[in-house]
């Protein structure tokens, strides 16, 4: 460190006579290091060490004042990355804080000069792109960054997935001042979500009451779930030529105080949004292994539980574990639980979902492939992976009329099951002649309003109570 002369007074040893010594700027520059800190960790978040809250505030309300000057565009980006609570919960935090290092460094390589990334909070960023000249410009942005995060991320032993979900509000015409736009900008980044993630939109004025709508419905579900308002339905699923019931799918239903009965589709997607659902799907499950657990125990043997698992619930690493303890905790026997997948959870990570298959499949649980014939048309894992059952979704059901070309899907489906000696589930079954030329294929099951709704836990009992499920008496 640079050294001046300086006179003083010494002390202990020193003459006491105007005495010459020597001291250093260390004291001086430590400081000015230590402002330098406190004003950088002021306005920088330290993890990514990129711009914070406050100083993407600044930035953009001095890039409005441009933009007002000049009559110039600006876009404002919300983004929020999708599937990283499930890494951090499950890797740790320490993973979690280097997954969004790494998540930073791709995302600044698509930054152009002027632009002003920060970290929002949590796994939250914003992205102020000043003096745009169109919806284009942002949207190229928005795609670049999407495919920037699409390439598996490296954490130890670990490769991992992250997607992002973007919403983009343009100044002037989706908000004029700071907070609009960034509020308008993270309503724009829900409706991606509530749409199936990785992507992006536009906001627009619609979105709004969607919003207050989606804020109200959230608290109710919260609410839901702490007063034990949801309820379980059974739909049978029979058998076509001794109308037995087989089986039974469970299916959530919302006993809402003011709204009365609501449907899946009409809360599940909030539920996925709102990382409710796997909350929501744990409490369907104990309800369904306790109800069909007793039938099955009052003779019902073979009686088989349907359930339908989310995305989330199956792409969680301890998925297996998770549902089996469970089931376990219910001493429901593994053998009459059929669980129902999408193929779009199939194949979006073929490779850990086909073991997760495998680990249940040896475990006595089968494997339902719903919706079947609506997703991938990649048939290549059906005779890779421990499947039992394919489902025939209902719209195909519905093309069975006499002469209606629609019923050769059907008639494929049909085949191919029986080729590949899988079982076969028809969905949506409504009239006798969807039945008879179902029967006629040889699909031996089917569940639909030919033989009722799904019904609460009371009527199923009755109904089992019976020897057979005949037409419209659920």
């Amino acid at each position: 460190p640079q050294t001046w002369p300086h006179s003083g007074n010494t002390q202990g040893g020193g003459s006491g006579n105007g005495a010459t010594y020597y001291g250093t700027a260390r004291d001086v520059t430590e400081r000015k290091e230590a402002e330098a800190f406190i004003n950088f960790q002021a306005y920088h978040d330290l993890l990514t060490r990129l711009p914070n809250r406050a100083l993407f505030k600044d930035r953009l309300e001095l890039a409005i004042t441009h933009a007002n000057r000049g009559g110039q565009k600006l876009a404002v980006m919300f983004l929020d990355l999708d599937r990283f609570k499930v890494i951090n919960d499950t890797l740790g935090h320490a993973m979690g804080d280097r997954l969004l290092q790494a998540v930073t460094h791709r995302l600044e390589k698509c930054l152009r000069k002027g632009d002003t990334l920060s970290r929002f909070g949590g796994d939250e960023f914003t992205l102020l792109l000043p003096s745009i000249h169109n919806h284009e410009d942002a949207r190229q942005i928005a795609k670049k960054l999407i495919d920037a995060l699409r390439a598996p991320f490296q954490l130890g032993d670990h490769e991992v997935f992250v997607g992002v979900s973007i919403g983009i509000a343009i100044f002037p015409e989706a908000g004029e001042t700071m907070d609009q736009l960034i509020q308008n900008a993270d309503i724009a980044m829900y409706h991606v979500k509530g749409k199936g993630k990785d992507g992006y939109r536009f906001y627009s004025d619609s979105m709004s009451i969607d919003t207050a709508n989606r804020l109200n419905l959230e608290r109710d579900l919260r609410q839901a779930l702490e007063r034990d308002e949801l309820r379980v339905f059974y739909q049978p699923q029979v058998c076509s030529t001794t109308n037995r019931v087989v089986g039974l799918e469970a299916l959530v239903r919302w006993q809402h105080p003011e709204r009365g009965l609501l449907y899946p589709r009409d809360f599940l997607p909030l539920a996925e949004e709102t990382k409710l659902i796997g909350l929501l799907s744990e409490r369907v499950l104990d309800q369904a292994c306790q109800d069909v657990g007793r039938w099955i125990r009052e003779g019902h043997t073979h009686l088989r539980l349907a359930v339908n698992l989310s995305p989330i619930q199956v792409e969680h690493p301890r998925f297996v574990e998770t549902l089996m303890q469970q089931v376990k905790a219910h001493n429901f026997p593994a053998g009459n639980l059929e669980i129902e997948i999408t193929e779009n959870v199939i194949m979006n990570d073929l490779e850990q979902i086909s073991q997760k298959l495998r680990e249940l499949a040896a475990l006595g649980v089968r494997i339902a492939i719903d919706d079947f014939g609506t997703g991938y048309s990649s048939l290549n894992y059906l005779h890779r992976l421990p499947i039992h059952t394919l489902k025939v979704d209902q719209s195909f059901v519905k093309a069975i009329r006499s002469g209606d070309d629609g019923a050769c899907i059907v008639n494929a489906i049909v085949a191919m099951a029986h080729g590949l000696k899988l079982e076969i589930v028809a969905e949506g079954v409504e009239t006798d002649e969807q039945l008879d030329y179902l029967r006629s294929l040889g699909c031996h099951q089917v569940q639909g309003f030919f033989y009722g709704p799904a019904r609460p836990a009371a009527e199923i009992s009755r109904t089992l109570g019976s020897t057979r499920a005949k037409a419209a008496s659920f």
